[in-house]
């Protein structure tokens, strides 16, 4: 989840490039924190992120139907494959509709049966997970899966595409030196990816980019830029963060890569990525800024992968 506005106050809303807007956290009450939805989350493929919520008392179906509540793509799902039922004592129940490729809950294949916060589904080839979210934490995700939808960025990824860097970057630095405020840039780069294609293929390989990018976004406010900057690089602007905020966002974006569930990506993936931080300087030019970023990447890759690298601590 993003990091909490007290600690970095969302400075730079990148909708309007013609101010500084400082957003103020209202706290809200206790038990409007406490309430949470049944949701079920696509967790891997093309559809990741893509969910559904089910209140108490409703009734919803998956499947590839565009009708459906939850529509996917993969063609192993059937138009009507399964239907989830929240009753009125808050029991959810999975039912697979008589599809052709089955359904399945923590690897088991099941016709009927109860479903838990916490359980993983395969509809067909399509991997799911029960969670219980509340109701900020599903408008973030409302907001990460409109922004990847959005026209105007990558296909493949849905990240913003590196025009950005020419059309709207000089903006936003430009205002950060006007306004005082920090910035810092994070580079991301994926361990070892020539070997994921050569032993699982380039299709896993899209999957790859295409599943850190969903986890990046989820990872960092909803203004905050994830740019695709080349075949498998991924660049992140923090404005209003100074270098060790960078750093947190960085090392907590890393354990949720390396944590995730690749086993259903492909068996046997193992993902991870070396991180490179560093905030700007006033008035320093984009190509300075970035060097020094990547700079503190190959340190990452240099001292074993899979972690995080500040340019004020390496020797650059």
């Amino acid at each position: 989840m993003p990091r909490d506005d007290d600690k970095a106050p969302d400075l730079l809303d990148i909708e309007d490039m013609h101010e500084i807007t400082v957003r103020i956290s209202v706290p809200r009450p206790a038990e409007a924190q406490k309430k949470v939805v049944p949701t079920i989350r696509v967790v891997a493929g093309p559809d990741m992120l893509s969910y559904v919520t089910i209140p108490t008392a409703t009734e919803i179906v998956i499947g590839r139907d565009e009708m459906a509540a939850l529509p996917l793509t993969d063609i192993t799902v059937s138009k009507r494959h399964a239907k989830v039922e929240n009753d009125d004592g808050g029991t959810l129940v999975l039912t697979d509709l008589d599809s052709t490729n089955g359904t399945a809950v923590n690897g088991q294949p099941v016709t009927r049966t109860i479903l838990r916060p916490g359980d993983h589904l395969e509809i067909g080839a399509v991997s799911m997970r029960v969670d219980m979210l509340s109701s900020s934490e599903l408008g973030h995700l409302r907001r990460v899966v409109s922004r990847l939808e959005s026209a105007n960025r990558d296909p493949m990824t849905g990240l913003l595409t590196r025009s950005f860097m020419n059309d709207t970057l000089p903006g936003l630095m430009e205002r950060c030196d006007r306004a005082e405020a920090p910035i810092s840039c994070v580079f991301v780069d994926i361990d070892r990816f020539k070997s994921i294609n050569d032993q699982h293929g380039h299709k896993i390989g899209d999957e790859v980019i295409r599943g850190i990018s969903r986890l990046m976004m989820l990872g960092v406010r909803d203004n905050d830029p994830a740019i695709r900057y080349g075949g498998d690089e991924i660049v992140l602007i923090l404005p209003g963060s100074k270098e060790s905020l960078a750093v947190e966002v960085a090392e907590r974006i890393r354990r949720m890569i390396a944590g995730h569930d690749w086993d259903r990506t492909a068996p046997g993936l193992r993902v991870t990525c070396s991180f490179g931080v560093a905030e700007r300087v006033r008035e320093e030019t984009v190509t300075d800024w970035f060097d020094r970023t990547d700079k503190a990447t190959y340190a990452s890759k240099r001292n074993g992968r899979n972690q995080v690298s500040a340019f004020s601590r390496i020797d650059a």
